[in-house]
């Protein structure tokens, strides 16, 4: 398996793969435009030419960034592919003096293994004022709001 920055030819196996995930309610939507718009910013697990899995980091402050959009396939993805995309991009958000990752999840158990903690969603302010307004679940949020610090 390779992790390797996201390019224009992987949007629509990446839309397939956040599509399933959000047809069944457990992450946000991610259009074809949006995608491509923030491609920069994403990560994908590739295995013989098959993307399995995608994420992105999105900086929001200078010291400050989220992990979004991180999804695998579940019959092609190795285990592991998850952890791999993640670290990865905290390889990233190191390499861009990033000192502190958050993350909207319905799955913290995961995030907790791999160092976050929970935060209460007021502890990230310039998410909730950013994006979590136009979000559909606004006011009533299921996702848990975890944190790592890379220092």
């Amino acid at each position: 398996m390779t992790i390797r920055p996201a390019v224009q030819s992987d949007v629509d196996a990446m839309c397939r793969i956040i599509g399933r995930y959000a047809a069944q309610g457990m992450m946000l939507p991610r259009s074809r435009t949006g995608l491509l718009g923030s491609l920069q910013h994403y990560m994908v697990a590739e295995i013989d030419g098959s993307i399995v899995g995608c994420g992105g980091l999105q900086p929001y402050t200078a010291t400050c960034g989220e992990i979004y959009g991180l999804a695998t396939c579940d019959r092609q993805s190795p285990r592991g592919t998850g952890r791999a995309i993640v670290d990865a991009l905290l390889q990233n958000a190191r390499s861009s003096n990033i000192s502190q990752v958050f993350a909207l999840t319905l799955a913290p158990g995961f995030f907790e293994k791999m160092g976050f903690r929970n935060v209460e969603h007021r502890d990230l302010p310039m998410k909730v004022w950013k994006d979590c307004v136009a979000c559909p679940k606004f006011g009533n949020c299921d996702e848990i709001a975890m944190v790592r610090d890379l220092n």
